[in-house]
C-alpha cells in the first residue's frame, strides 16, 4: 500500500499544518510526524495528531499518514509518497 507520509509543514483539512515531528528522523530535512506530535489549527488553536494507523514506527511512536486525524478532527494531508506498512 502506498501511502503519504506526513512531515513537519505538511497540511491538514482544517487549514492548519503540522508543527512538530521527530528529532532523529527526517526526510529530505523535515521532521516526520507521529502521533502525538503538534499541529496548528486555525478553527482550534493548538492540536495533536492523535488517531493514527500505526502502518510505521518512528522512534518508537507510530508515524503520521495521509488520512489520519487530529484530536481537533482535522484529516492530515502527507507529502511524502512511500510504501509503508505490510
Amino acid at each position: 500500500m502506498a501511502d503519504s507520509i506526513v512531515v513537519v509543514g505538511d497540511g491538514h483539512t482544517h487549514g492548519g499544518v503540522v508543527l512538530a515531528g521527530s528529532p532523529n528522523r527526517k526526510i529530505n530535512g523535515r521532521p516526520i510526524a507521529r502521533q502525538g506530535d503538534a499541529v496548528s489549527c486555525p478553527l482550534h488553536g493548538i492540536s495533536r495528531i492523535s488517531q493514527v494507523r500505526g502502518l510505521y514506527k518512528v522512534d518508537g511512536v507510530p508515524g503520521a499518514v495521509s488520512g489520519d486525524m487530529t484530536d481537533c478532527g482535522a484529516v492530515l494531508i502527507g507529502s511524502v509518497s512511500a510504501r509503508v506498512g505490510s
